[in-house]
């Protein structure tokens, strides 16, 4: 630890200091700003002044400003105090969870430091933004820019549980299948087996432990018909369009699940597959993961319309 010979004031000062420092990230700055204090001090003892002078002219943004309000500094050029910060500047809109986001992002700020915070993340999220509304991915890219850890973890695994989704089950999945992007496809079909469909939260995860971009994952899923992002239906029904299917009815099937899904309102989710895999069996359906066809699978969807 730094050498530093204090005065009283300048103990109970710097102690304001750390105060004003997130508790979780305390034991990990500390020794830093006792070196960089040291510094300062050359050797002198510290006294109030000396500490409020590092904090004016050695500390970054926003830091600097946010410590010299803790203080009840002066501000820069007057005499009075520094004044309270300027109302954050105001989004052009936000799309999604981005102001959930974004307010949890500030939770980890301590409140008497807040407000400065907000006005000069709010900048950065405006020019992210580009003139349009602020999404999810450029709060995203603020915390993953300019938040330090331990903040940064923890802002980022709460943004990923924000939907309700039990990321425990995705945790597991992920401790289960080691090595890097070329797991991704074995670890979204296993995702999407726990869930019925793959879940924003839980893309938000992959894509933190994988090092991969979220956009890579979106593109990725987007390209497999088997990939699901919503959250699907009580039931799901598949038709086989495979030719042979088509030729022995399939596409009257489907046309007809069609119409009894619009008229009876069934909570069914229907999908079609270019191969059920059941060539013997067309025109096939599966139904809830369960593979029927002819009277059987009449009988079945009877079942459910009548719910």
């Amino acid at each position: 630890m730094a050498d530093i010979k204090w005065l009283p004031d300048g103990q109970k000062t710097f102690d304001k200091v750390m105060q004003a420092v997130p508790e979780a990230m305390r034991d990990a700055i500390k020794p830093k700003l006792l070196e960089m204090l040291a510094g300062k001090a050359a050797g002198q003892p510290v006294d109030a002044e000396l500490v409020k002078t590092w904090v004016k002219e050695d500390l970054p943004e926003p830091q600097r400003s946010a410590l010299m309000a803790a203080l009840g500094m002066k501000a820069e050029g007057g005499d009075k105090q520094a004044a309270a910060p300027a109302p954050a500047p105001a989004a052009a809109g936000w799309e999604g969870n981005s102001e959930t986001m974004f307010e949890r992002m500030l939770q980890e700020v301590p409140e008497m430091m807040r407000e400065v915070f907000r006005g000069k993340l709010m900048t950065i999220a405006n020019e992210k933004a580009q003139g349009g509304p602020i999404k999810e991915e450029h709060i995203t890219a603020i915390v993953k820019e300019i938040v330090p850890d331990p903040f940064k973890t923890n802002i980022l695994k709460a943004f990923a549980t924000m939907g309700g989704v039990d990321l425990t089950k995705v945790e597991e999945i992920l401790a289960n299948t080691p090595g890097g992007q070329e797991t991704v496809i074995g670890i979204l079909h296993a995702v999407q087996e726990e869930f019925g469909y793959v879940p924003r939260e839980a893309l938000v995860l992959i894509s933190q432990q994988k090092n991969i971009f979220q956009s890579t994952l979106y593109r990725l899923i987007t390209s497999y018909a088997a990939f699901r992002l919503e959250k699907p239906n009580k039931h799901i029904v598949t038709v086989c369009t495979s030719t042979g299917a088509h030729a022995r009815g399939g596409g009257a099937l489907l046309e007809q699940i069609k119409t009894k899904i619009a008229e009876t309102g069934a909570d069914i989710t229907l999908e079609t597959a270019r191969d059920l895999g059941c060539p013997n069996m067309d025109p096939a359906i599966m139904i809830d993961g369960e593979i029927y066809s002819g009277v059987q699978a009449q009988a079945k969807l009877e079942a459910i319309f009548n719910e």
